[in-house]
Order: C-alpha cells, then structure tokens, then sequence
C-alpha cells in the first residue's frame, strides 16, 4: 500500500516526514508477509469448554465470520469484502471450561479484529478457550467518531481516535464480553496498540476482573519510534503544529503512543503493573515500530518477558509480521494456560527497514 500524498493538506515539509513516518508503520500492513501454514480449527460445533455455535453473537457488533489468512496482505483483501469481518470460532456462545477465563483479542493500530488476528484467534480458540474481539478507534467521521484523518478514511483503518477515546471503547467491550457470558475475569492479549489498552485497561480497574495480560509487540511506555518521538516532541516544544499534521493525517492515536504523549507519561506513572494479574510480554528485535525493546516489555508484579527469537534465529518476524507467526501463536497459548510444543519457523518481516537490521547484529545466525 503506497502511503497517501500529503501535498494537498498544506502541510509543513517536515511534518510531512514525521507523519509519513507514522502513517509507514500504521499502514504498512499492505507489505506482504511469509506464508505460513493456517492453523487447523474446527469449522464450528462444540470446541471449547461447553457448546459453541457457529453464529456470531448479536451483542458483539460484529460481523460474520471470514476463514483464516496466514499473512497481512490476505486478510486485508478478506476483510475489505465485509463488514466488521470475525476470525472463525471467535464472537460465538461458548462456555469457558472450569477455572478459565473468556481471551479477549485488542488489535493494533490502523487495523482491526479480523486483520490482526485471523489465524490467531482461531488457533487460540482451538486450543479449547472462548475468544472474542470487536473494533474500535474509528477516525473516520462517520457519526458517533470524534474526528477523521486520511489514514482513518481508508476502510478497515481503526484504532486511530485518540487513547482515551479508545480505551473507554475497549472498556465497554470488557464489561459487555462479562456481563454476557457471566464472567467475572477475563484474559486479554493486545498487540501493538491494543497491549498498551491492555496494559492501561487492567490498570485503571486495579487489576479487578483480569487473570492474564499477553502483548504482542506492545506499545507498553511508549514508543521513541526510533527516535522520532523525540523529533515530535521536539518540535512541539519549539511551537510547531507537528501534532496537527499526525491528527490530519495518520490520527491522534498514532501520537499517543510516542513516548513523550501525555497518554504514555500517565500509563508509566506509578508503574504500569498492578498486583495480582500475570503479565506476558511477547517481543521481537525486530520490531521497527514499538522501540526500544525495553518499550514493550514488562518490569514489575507477575511478569515474563519473552523475546520471539529466544531458542530461535529463524522467526525474524516484525512488528506487522508478529500475529501471524506460529511460535507467536503457540506462546500465547502457552500464557493462557495451555501446554503445546513451541514450533521454530523461518518467518521474516515485511519491513526490511529500521529496527530489523538492529536486531539482526544481535542474532547468530
């Protein structure tokens, strides 16, 4: 996908590159990545724990369900063809098995449910756990959104609002996905965006209602975005309207999660982890988007830190490349509670650019 022309929006040359920057990693989703083997699921029937229907439950919002993809490029083309599109065996009646929580999936940045996760919310659900996921952060200017920017007029393009906006969407979800099915805790896996909300989510409830937080690449302190962060934050010190070309162009969501935005200082305030909740942190050193590494690792309570190349050199995956990666899958099975073999498959990124060639002198090869 070829970034937008920002020409006709008058804008400032550099805010140009600064936006240009962001919109890169937010829509880059349209380089390909590896293909890799879809995961076997059943179609629909009894999976996990009690009855499961093949019906996407009314309450969810969402759409029907679409078969898995297994890279960017294919499920992008999937979801384009419907509306609020879900991963197969995900927004169903499902009863979670005894002692086990309903997984809640958040989605990145300038993606959606189906998108980040159609062949990974799938294999979690297969692994006998009920899964949900919605939408949220549209920045579209349709009715109920606060705002628009090119990026958000592309179609599928959510998670662009501002954090605050968001997170209380993703609130909303948490508290619907409970009161429906009964549920007083949940588990929830966010990558990108979606692990800073939940990272941000179970810390404004105290940790009250969730059992395990899983990242993939996730936005936990904010990202230097290779040291654009600074540029930006740079730049509004200096009284540029630099923030006013992200908005316009990318969306208020994509400064919030730099690591100077007034967001990012108030999630870090105090600590980001609270008692009584597991935190799983899934990374890679080749992320481009969520740096530096330590950004999206944990370092208090109940926690482990996870490095997708630990034991394995092959899985070069990135920060777009991370949700459809097997050994991403397996790990995040592993967090909630399963025991299945953690696979090494060679896996590169679409990016091969910025952090990528950092993390590649840190591997033997």
């Amino acid at each position: 996908m070829m970034i937008p022309r920002l020409a006709s929006f008058g804008l400032p040359s550099l805010g140009h590159r600064v936006a240009a920057a962001l919109a890169a990693v937010g829509l880059a989703a349209g380089v390909a990545t590896p293909a890799v083997a879809v995961p076997e699921v059943p179609a629909t029937g009894s999976v996990a724990g009690e009855a499961r229907s093949g019906e996407v439950l009314d309450w969810t919002g969402m759409g029907p369900h679409v078969a898995p993809t297994d890279n960017v490029v294919a499920s992008m083309a999937a979801q384009a063809k419907y509306t609020n599109p879900s991963p197969i065996n995900t927004n169903v009646e499902c009863t979670p098995a005894p002692g086990e929580n309903p997984v809640i999936f958040i989605h990145g940045m300038s993606a959606n449910f189906y998108q980040t996760y159609a062949s990974f919310a799938p294999y979690i659900a297969a692994q006998g756990k009920c899964v949900y996921g919605m939408n949220y952060g549209a920045f579209n200017g349709a009715e109920g959104t606060e705002g628009s920017s090119l990026a958000g007029s592309i179609p599928g393009a959510d998670a662009l609002a501002p954090l605050d906006s968001s997170l209380a969407e993703v609130t909303e979800q948490i508290e619907r996905v409970k009161k429906n099915t009964g549920a007083t805790e949940v588990d929830l896996v966010g990558y990108s965006e979606g692990g800073t909300l939940a990272a941000a989510y179970t810390k404004n409830v105290g940790g009250k209602g969730v059992g395990t937080v899983v990242t993939l690449a996730g936005v936990l302190r904010g990202t230097s975005m290779l040291g654009l962060s600074t540029v930006v934050n740079g730049l509004n010190n200096a009284g540029s309207s630099v923030d006013s070309v992200i908005d316009k162009v990318v969306g208020p969501g994509a400064r919030d999660l730099l690591e100077h935005s007034e967001f990012m200082v108030g999630l870090r305030e105090g600590g980001i982890e609270v008692p009584g909740v597991r935190y799983v942190a899934i990374s890679t050193l080749f992320d481009e988007a969520a740096t530096p590494l330590s950004h999206s690792q944990f370092s208090g309570g109940d926690h482990r830190n996870i490095v997708l190349q630990e034991g394995c050199v092959q899985d070069r995956s990135d920060h777009l490349g991370i949700t459809f990666s097997p050994r991403a899958y397996a790990l995040t099975a592993n967090a909630l509670g399963r025991n299945v073999e953690v696979p090494c498959t060679a896996m590169a990124g679409p990016l091969p650019v910025g952090a990528s060639a950092v993390g590649s002198t840190q591997l033997s090869s």
